[in-house]
């Protein structure tokens, strides 16, 4: 698979179907229809192996403790399996795409970041496998513009660091204080 030449952005679709319900569920949105069955799969799944091994036990282990422990854990185990079946059986709706971004949107981006407490930084801050990624994605021009903005508008030097095509050395660790101190 060839680098993008260009920047991109994830989007997510979904198939046109019937009107669906969808809601929000620890930060990911699920078809309802689809989560309440689960739900119910999961439940009746669960609740039989825990009843069923609860009659097992009661009648194989001699001391009621270690059935009951023994029974929880047969319950749980047939919850993690009826979540293996339903997201076996229940696929998901979504498709991802990759649609090519606008350097308009890129810009706002990028001036949303930079208008951030901490702000962008300066291209020369970054590692060069990095500046080489974002040469490939057709970034590095809008971060340098970006630069060059903020470097205009605040009246300080631009940082021209060119980005070299060899692999970064290793920089040599640093050395701890003499005193045994925190530095």
């Amino acid at each position: 698979m060839s680098p993008p030449q260009s920047a991109t952005t994830p989007t997510t679709t979904t198939e046109p179907t019937e009107q669906q319900t969808y809601l929000e569920v620890w930060g990911d949105t699920v078809n309802g229809r689809h989560l309440a069955i689960s739900v119910a799969v999961g439940s009746v799944v669960g609740a039989s192996a825990l009843l069923a091994a609860q009659a097992l036990f009661e009648r194989v282990v001699s001391e009621p403790s270690l059935a009951q422990a023994y029974s929880l854990l047969v319950g749980i185990a047939a919850c993690l399996l009826a979540g293996v079946v339903c997201g076996i059986f229940i696929k998901p709706k979504r498709i991802v795409a990759l649609a090519a971004a606008d350097a308009e949107s890129i810009d706002g981006v990028i001036t949303m970041m930079s208008e951030q407490r901490q702000g962008l930084g300066t291209l020369a801050d970054i590692p060069e496998q990095s500046q080489l990624e974002l040469r490939e994605l057709g970034l590095y021009d809008h971060f340098a513009a970006a630069e060059a903005e903020h470097a205009r508008v605040s009246n300080t030097p631009v940082s021209n660091t060119p980005v070299s095509k060899a692999p970064a050395s290793k920089a040599p660790a640093s050395k701890a204080p003499k005193d045994g101190g925190l530095a």
